[in-house]
């Protein structure tokens, strides 16, 4: 299933998104924003994948807002929240998405990363929030990325807008991995695999609890927690498990 400012490929298991509009850095505009939430409404109604992988084409995973369409007032606010809108669909998705951040990752580019379970990026990616020097703000950024790094370091990137490296990143928790260009394509299918080997239920129910959070007190939390853990108990995938463990305790015959 493809778009021509966005692309699904659906591989089995595995969502594959690709941003395409390489000839601005993958930079939104307002038909790109549309078959972003499209993409993401798809994988969403995936009933059999596992996990999904979100890249760039070209020489940047995303630059952010298409800073001509800005100029030209085609970029309003409603396309702003509807980019906000994917974003938190993503997140509220129970498969782990992977931000396979090949190059420039900037602005809305970064936000989209960060609401993505896993960040792999190419060592010669540049990550940052230029929103302020633009008279912008980094929408929801201004809230998960202080969770993520601490308060000090998000009101830097944020702040002064200045990009930092891909290891600068990776010291800071903003990205979980950072490898060679060379190996970044084998480093996105390894990745893959991590997740895939992995319970689908344990897997969806531990990103749902975790998109939580920060949202309930305690009580609350541990109310779901317990839910979670009583739909984890009754899962095909732990019966299995358990039956493996019994069957190494036994030994051969």
């Amino acid at each position: 299933m493809l778009g021509s400012a966005v692309q699904l490929h659906l591989d089995g298991p595995v969502a594959r998104i690709t941003l395409n509009r390489p000839e601005v850095l993958n930079a939104g505009d307002p038909g790109w924003v549309a078959e972003l939430n499209d993409a993401v409404a798809q994988v969403a109604a995936g009933a059999d994948l596992r996990v999904a992988v979100i890249t760039g084409a070209g020489r940047a995973f995303s630059t952010g807002v298409d800073l001509k369409s800005l100029a030209r007032g085609q970029m309003t606010l409603a396309h702003f929240v509807a980019w906000e809108d994917a974003m938190t669909a993503i997140e509220r998705t129970p498969l782990p998405f992977i931000a396979a951040i090949n190059g420039h990752c900037l602005g809305g580019g970064l936000q989209l990363a960060l609401v993505c379970d896993y960040r792999l990026a190419s060592a010669d990616a540049s990550i940052g929030l230029p929103a302020v020097k633009e008279s912008l703000i980094p929408s929801m950024a201004l809230y998960r990325l202080p969770r993520l790094i601490g308060a000090a370091r998000a009101r830097d990137l944020i702040l002064t807008g200045d990009p930092i490296t891909a290891a600068r990143a990776e010291h800071y928790g903003l990205v979980d991995r950072v490898v060679p260009a060379v190996d970044f394509s084998r480093a996105v299918d390894e990745c893959i695999e991590r997740f895939l080997a992995m319970p689908a239920t344990s897997v969806r129910v531990s990103k749902r609890l975790m998109a939580r959070a920060f949202d309930l007190e305690f009580d609350a939390f541990r109310r779901e927690m317990e839910s979670g853990l009583r739909e984890c108990l009754a899962s095909p995938e732990h019966r299995a498990a358990m039956d493996e463990i019994r069957r190494r305790i036994k030994g051969p015959p």
